[in-house]
């Protein structure tokens, strides 16, 4: 198969080495006087990102290349994405696991079925929480997120095993949408999901998703998303990470949009009205 990457720098005439996996160049900042070229260039997305100065760009956007290799990429991309598909492994539902069979927070019991919610007294880090098991592509568990059923309870959240790295959730759209709508929780993602938008997307919190957008972004971009709706929370904080992302994700090659709450709202306590709002609004 064709590398769009290496033909794109093969075709500006700019040098490199390869190192693991990424293509190694002089910084495109042309601020930066790169004598020791320290620029990586993802050799599958064309993200580069400048160790030295942090300078951060998509190969093709920088050089105004939009559309020739899309379907190359894309096919790209998914040969990345079967590469993750071997490196996690499925967690068992504990023993003696309970479905979740009441409305939570709002939330239909239907919905919280769909997404096997459940709690356990069998494993002692998951006792008095409500446990919701997020997956991979393969639909492999590969963390447990639990919350506290205790509205005071402390911490509000873990996640079961820790250290694990957590994908977006869900990482797999149950139906083909060129677009998602990302939020921070997952209970914003499923107030959404119960109330008519499917394509919701939890980031469990932008910290950890700032250090490796292009790769949990990857699956999306799979499965031709190819607009971002960032809708956090409506305050200072919410509103700032949201203005922080925006360029990070336009850098893996989505059209974004931010989608600003009133005030001190989130999206995991809006109502039925104001969802029907928003579907309409995203059409």
């Amino acid at each position: 198969m064709s590398d769009p990457v290496l033909a794109l720098l093969n075709e500006k005439g700019i040098a490199f080495t390869i190192s693991g996996k990424d293509y190694v160049i002089r910084c495109l900042n042309p601020e930066h006087d790169d004598s020791n070229p320290s620029c990586r260039v993802d050799r599958v997305s064309g993200i580069t990102h400048c160790f030295a100065c942090g300078f951060k760009r998509n190969l093709f956007k920088h050089f105004g290349v939009f559309s020739n290799h899309s379907s190359i990429r894309v096919a790209k991309l998914k040969e990345k994405l079967n590469e993750l598909k071997k490196s996690t492994i499925d967690l068992e539902i504990p023993a003696g696991a309970t479905p979740y069979t009441q409305p939570y927070r709002n939330i239909s019991v239907s919905t919280l079925r769909k997404f096997d919610v459940f709690y356990t007294h069998s494993v002692e880090e998951l006792a008095d929480r409500i446990v919701f098991p997020v997956r991979d592509v393969m639909g492999r568990n590969v963390v447990f997120v639990a919350r506290h059923a205790l509205s005071n309870g402390n911490p509000r959240y873990i996640n079961y095993p820790r250290g694990v790295q957590i994908p977006l959730f869900p990482v797999v759209l149950e139906e083909k949408y060129t677009s998602i709508i990302l939020v921070e929780g997952i209970m914003d993602m499923l107030n959404l999901y119960d109330k008519g938008i499917h394509n919701a997307v939890a980031c469990f919190g932008t910290s950890t998703l700032k250090g490796a957008v292009s790769e949990k972004l990857l699956p999306f971009k799979a499965q031709g998303v190819t607009k971002i709706y960032i809708m956090f929370d409506g305050d200072t904080a919410g509103r700032e990470a949201a203005k922080e992302l925006k360029p990070l994700i336009e850098e893996c090659g989505f059209e974004v949009q931010n989608i600003d709450l009133p005030d001190d709202s989130d999206p995991g306590d809006l109502g039925q009205e104001d969802v029907d709002s928003i579907k309409e609004y995203i059409k």
